[in-house]
């Protein structure tokens, strides 16, 4: 690869960025009891996760028998929101994490499947926004929602970047895979996982965001 600061990091946001997903899914689970359905924490983090917002409400209509309203649209919303602005943190260890890689030159940009102002609310919130200002894609902006490669594939494109000179930071293995399939490095973040990375033919597995700046510098 040569010089390692050509290569541009892609990251996923809920998840990879911003510890946001267990408070995502705890208002989905209080909110959908309005609509007759009674899920876990884990029950909505299962069903809802990694969906669009018309893939959410899709799978509410499938339990509950009808579509939710425009209103609970906006409760979700805000309620989100509020959750967020209360208790959204960045992920253990990656803000020193992008500090270093920006210091180091890297392009960096964020790919998510959430709406995009929720991604620049939490990364706002989190004190991430700097970092990325207005390269932020999200998969409204693209043909196909991921685990297709097209948001990823726009980001490098915004960023001047070849796939192959491109790394994406994911913590879905679909997504992990979609990245690799589309010519880019990937490394998905397992945080249950021993802390030893993991290397496959495709993709390295990480634990911990304070090993990312060294598996970065050995691609």
């Amino acid at each position: 690869m040569g010089d390692a600061s050509r290569l541009a990091i892609i990251l996923d946001c809920d998840g990879v960025l911003v510890d946001s997903e267990v408070l995502a899914s705890r208002v989905e689970a209080e909110l959908t009891r309005e609509l007759g359905l009674h899920l876990t924490v884990d029950e909505a983090h299962d069903l809802f996760l990694g969906k669009t917002i018309a893939g959410v409400l899709d799978a509410i209509a499938q339990r509950s028998g009808s579509t939710p309203s425009s209103g609970f649209t906006y409760n979700w919303a805000f309620a989100t929101a509020h959750a967020f602005l209360r208790e959204l943190r960045p992920i253990p260890f990656v803000l020193a994490a992008v500090e270093e890689l920006q210091r180091r030159g890297h392009r960096m940009a964020v790919a998510s499947q959430s709406p995009l102002a929720r991604v620049r609310f939490s990364l706002d919130v989190a004190g991430l926004a700097a970092f990325f200002g207005d390269r932020i894609f999200v998969t409204s902006m693209v043909a196909r929602p991921k685990p297709a490669p097209d948001v990823y594939l726009l980001a490098a494109e915004r960023l001047g970047a070849a796939p192959r000179d491109c790394v994406v930071i994911e913590d879905s293995p679909a997504g992990a895979v979609a990245a690799a399939g589309a010519g880019m490095h990937s490394i998905l973040y397992v945080p249950a996982e021993p802390i030893e990375v993991q290397r496959s033919d495709e993709i390295v597995r990480m634990s911990s965001m304070d090993q990312l700046p060294g598996l970065i510098a050995t691609l």
